[in-house]
């Protein structure tokens, strides 16, 4: 730390940025008469950047100069303590997340995400399974509804039922019909027969059922009480062998050998784009790549000047589902620009993003944060992957006139789960044969029968806007998105 810009003259804070389930919180704008006005949803680290709690602080003895009345009791209260006289200071994030294990729904959540991460690490079918240690006692009339995980000589009496994820501690005891769900259990702990527990941090012997654990209020977290910190990393698995070296190499290769052979098509639309209209050849959109690092996406510019501007006016005649916005005769699109959109030619730029690694041949398609929010799952397994000039959902999409947002989301989890070389070259191959997507392709060429059966949704039905119901699993890559049947409410 004392190689950094401010030398030893600075405090450090470690903090910790608040986290809520699922990654997000909510907050819900009412009118005058309780109608639901706006829903803003934030993410943690990213949009929702309040603190939790301080880990450590590193205080060289130079800033505690004339400051003998500065309370020791709670790091918080140093922290807020050289604020007030001065002292120069910068917060240094935890990196990955952390756990307050003072409250109890900080406890849980952090034993639930070592359990999902446990058996996510094991075959699919154990995910549902419980994994039981050394001399437990566990009745034959007792129910585990998994991922469960049982610690050595724990009891698990008649008609009992332990619903994951879950933690039963050593030597603990859940005695005849009581029920657990979602809960740790210390070591030799005792729950009463017939008891009733969810979303508990149980030590001792309980008794009685109580409050199932809730987040503290909001204008209530300065005021929590010092947080012991447990650092979490949260990485999403990398793909096996030297298949990650081997598409990176490929795509530097690839991307430079066709700007070498195709720059004299690029120099000629980007004159015929400068010509017809004012404005840059080129239009740099920021979109979200892998792991959500931010990157301008290039393209060609194919509307005229000021189309961000004027969307807002347009988004009533939007004819897509989801939060992408298309018109199939949009007046912002120049003449040149319809061409160029008609060949995919206004991609080709996108060329010099594979070269610097933003982005790669294959792979989902690249979007903006707005379009990344709706929800966690998906978000998260298509940002595990480098974004793609073209893609499963580019080639097998069949949906265009209706609004094919449940497509765009199922086809680019389907390639992150099946994603290899091989499927690469086809997806390739594909976009050659079928002139740049000019029309489907079907999924059976590029997948093996099996995965393409297994794969194939069942038939949507006809609604003008899709509301899309996630199934959130503990792999983000087998999030399903299901449409509702007709008259169903959600």
């Amino acid at each position: 730390m004392q190689e950094t810009e401010a030398g030893p003259r600075c405090v450090r804070h470690l903090v910790a940025l608040e986290a809520h389930s699922g990654g997000t919180t909510e907050r819900v704008h009412l009118g005058a008469n309780g109608t639901v006005g706006r829903i803003q949803r934030y993410y943690d680290s990213s949009t929702w950047p309040f603190t939790s709690g301080v880990a450590c602080s590193l205080v060289p003895a130079s800033c505690t100069i004339g400051g003998s009345d500065l309370s020791l009791r709670s790091l918080r209260d140093l922290r807020r303590g050289l604020a007030e006289r001065g002292v120069p200071s910068r917060d240094v994030f935890i990196r990955g997340g952390a756990f307050d294990l003072s409250q109890q729904a900080q406890l849980l959540a952090l034993s639930e995400q070592v359990v999902l991460a446990h058996f996510a690490r094991r075959r699919p079918a154990d995910s549902a399974r419980a994994e039981v240690g050394a001399r437990c006692e566990v009745d034959p009339s007792a129910r585990l509804i998994g991922p469960v995980i049982v610690h050595d000589e724990a009891r698990i009496g008649a008609g009992a039922m332990v619903v994951g994820p879950a933690v039963i501690g050593a030597r603990a005891r859940i005695e005849p019909d009581a029920m657990v769900a979602q809960c740790v259990v210390g070591p030799d702990a005792v729950v009463a027969g017939g008891l009733t527990l969810c979303h508990r941090v149980v030590f001792g012997t309980v008794t009685e059922a109580g409050a199932a654990a809730t987040p503290p209020p909001a204008e209530e977290a300065e005021a929590a009480p010092e947080a012991e910190m447990a650092e979490v990393r949260d990485e999403w698995p990398r793909s096996p062998g030297a298949y990650p070296w081997l598409k990176a190499a490929f795509d530097v290769a690839a991307s430079f050998l066709g700007l070498l052979v195709l720059s004299p098509l690029l120099l000629l639309i980007a004159l015929l784009v400068k010509l017809e209209s004012k404005g840059p050849a080129f239009y740099g959109d920021r979109r979200e790549g892998k792991g959500g690092r931010v990157f301008d996406c290039l393209k060609f510019r194919t509307m005229c000047a000021g189309a961000d501007a004027l969307q807002r006016d347009l988004y009533a005649s939007n004819q897509v589902d989801g939060p992408q916005f298309k018109l199939a005769r949009d007046p912002r699109v120049t003449r040149v620009g319809r061409v160029l959109r008609k060949l995919n030619l206004d991609e080709l730029p996108q060329l010099l993003n594979v070269l610097r690694l933003e982005m790669s041949l294959v792979g989902p398609r690249p979007s903006p944060f707005r379009e990344n929010q709706l929800c966690i799952p998906w978000r998260d397994g298509r940002l595990s992957v480098r974004p793609g000039i073209t893609g499963l959902w580019q080639i097998c999409r069949n949906r265009r006139a209706q609004g094919d947002f449940h497509q765009w989301i199922h086809f680019d989890l389907l390639y992150v789960r099946h994603m290899s070389f091989v499927v690469d070259m086809k997806i390739l191959a594909a976009t050659v044969l079928s002139l740049a997507a000019q029309w489907p392709v079907p999924l059976g060429w590029i997948l093996s029968s099996r995965d393409a059966e297994a794969a194939a949704p069942a038939a949507a039905p006809a609604v003008d806007r899709a509301v899309v119901r996630t199934f959130v699993t503990p792999d983000a890559r087998n999030a399903a998105l299901v449409l509702p049947r007709p008259g169903e409410r959600m």
